[in-house]
């Protein structure tokens, strides 16, 4: 018996240093966390200390929609890229913008979180606190936009017709086999038109293989003359028919508001902070809401590979005995047949099936990759008075598995925008229409060379 007491004493006193210190105090005065009208219930609550409220640093950033970290020293760092504070608890301080707070870091709770003062944290842009007067509840008002979605909607609409800008992807990839590594630089200078639209894009693309550096220069012009794109030292002219998904997938590496009407749909992850001249915009993207994205990424894929896509489209109906067969190419033409070839037509017109055919093997090949999205953040600053963007930043990393190997990839992506309205005229060289070759000779030129680079070998 008194040695089951002993082991209990024991238990008990571990016990004691495994606990919060201070946690009784905490819980027999816990407040309630509203943050922008949202109840925050985690193990961490607010509480009283000296007649002043402590809230927990985490809880509270995560929910106001900061991007939040914590590194290997214990030091917590929120950030929207316009206010960052970095709390380290022990160095006891705080830091804002770099620069140390006139204040103590008031409480860190072993085992637990860190905790901030409402009277520091009101000290801070964009944060007003409130305890109420029965001093159950600290509702905490930030300066974030509340309808996001309209806000959206209202920048989309703002009266930006052509602008400039230039982007920089800097991207590492890494696999976990002998497969190695690869570093790829790409900095994309471009032109818009929104109106109707056109674009002049030039990407300069450095690649480092294990050692091996390589350089290539990309020139992209789109008007109502077509699409051309020069590949080495040639000029190719895509069919019309895939114009369409080049230009969007071409866009999408740097117009904003490309990207911001794809974002429409996943407002959750989508914050607005409204300052003086300036609003920020940060977002976010789970595992889900990246497989919505790539859903509609591989309808457009579909669209580009499908027979349609190189210029032909089949239409067919049906009139009381008769099927009419509309084949769109270069020239239009119709055909009437028999009511009794009816499934003789329809066995042809094999497009819809094509495609469906095709999206099955895309899924298929998107599901084999199981991409997971370790990080997603993307912060843009929006120019208060026009709601045209100014500059925007972000780092993703993601990885996938193919066969057995683990391949991950980080992404660094910096912008800035010029130019608002004043690009007024984007036209394709006399010599590159005259010059380009269509894809389809472009891909028999590919093909002849890699006979000849066969033939060689043998």
């Amino acid at each position: 018996m008194k040695k089951i007491a002993t082991w209990a004493l024991a238990f008990v006193f571990a016990l004691s240093f495994a606990l919060p210190h201070g946690s009784a105090a905490a819980q027999a005065s816990a407040l309630k966390l509203v943050v922008d009208g949202v109840e925050v219930t985690s193990y961490e609550q607010p509480f009283m200390s000296h007649d002043q409220v402590l809230i927990p640093v985490e809880d509270l950033f995560k929910e106001a929609g900061y991007k939040v970290s914590k590194d290997k020293s214990g030091t917590v760092n929120v950030t929207n890229t316009h206010l960052t504070v970095d709390f380290n608890a022990a160095a006891s301080s705080i830091k804002v913008n770099g620069k140390k707070a006139d204040t103590e870091f008031p409480l860190t709770l072993q085992n637990a979180g860190n905790y901030v003062s409402g009277e520091f944290l009101a000290t801070i842009e964009g944060f007003k606190i409130e305890v109420s007067e029965d001093k159950k509840t600290v509702n905490v008002t930030t300066n974030r936009v509340q309808d996001g979605p309209a806000f959206l909607e209202k920048m989309l609409s703002a009266d930006l017709k052509s602008y400039s800008s230039k982007m920089t992807l800097d991207q590492k990839m890494e696999t976990s086999s002998e497969l190695g590594s690869m570093d790829m630089l790409m900095a994309i200078d471009m032109n818009v038109i929104q109106d109707p639209i056109a674009l002049y894009m030039l990407s300069k693309m450095t690649i480092n293989l294990d050692g091996e550096k390589t350089e290539d220069v990309s020139e992209t012009y789109f008007t109502k003359d077509g699409f051309f794109q020069k590949t080495g030292d040639k000029w190719v002219k895509f069919d019309d028919a895939m114009t369409e998904g080049l230009l969007q997938a071409s866009i999408a590496q740097a117009d904003p508001l490309a990207q911001l009407e794809l974002m429409k749909k996943f407002t959750k992850g989508i914050h607005i902070f409204e300052y003086e001249d300036i609003y920020v915009m940060t977002q976010t993207l789970t595992n889900e809401e990246f497989g919505e994205l790539m859903e509609d990424a591989m309808s457009l894929l579909t669209g580009m590979l499908s027979p349609g896509a190189t210029g032909d489209s089949i239409e067919v109906t049906v009139e009381g005995t008769e099927v009419t067969e509309t084949v769109k190419t270069t020239e239009e033409t119709t055909v009437k047949v028999e009511a009794t070839e009816v499934e003789a037509v329809e066995e042809e017109v094999t497009e819809e099936t094509t495609e469906a055919v095709i999206e099955e093997e895309l899924e298929d090949i998107f599901a084999d990759l199981a991409i997971n999205i370790e990080e997603y953040y993307v912060v843009t600053t929006i120019d208060k008075k026009t709601l045209f963007p100014i500059e925007t930043s972000g780092t993703t990393h993601m990885t996938m598995g193919v066969d057995d190997d683990l391949i991950s990839i980080k992404q660094l992506i910096t912008g800035t925008f010029s130019d608002y309205n004043a690009v007024k005229e984007i036209k394709i060289p006399a010599d590159v229409i005259k010059n380009a070759i269509s894809m389809e000779e472009y891909i028999k030129q590919l093909e002849l060379e890699f006979e000849k680079a066969e033939a060689v070998k043998k």
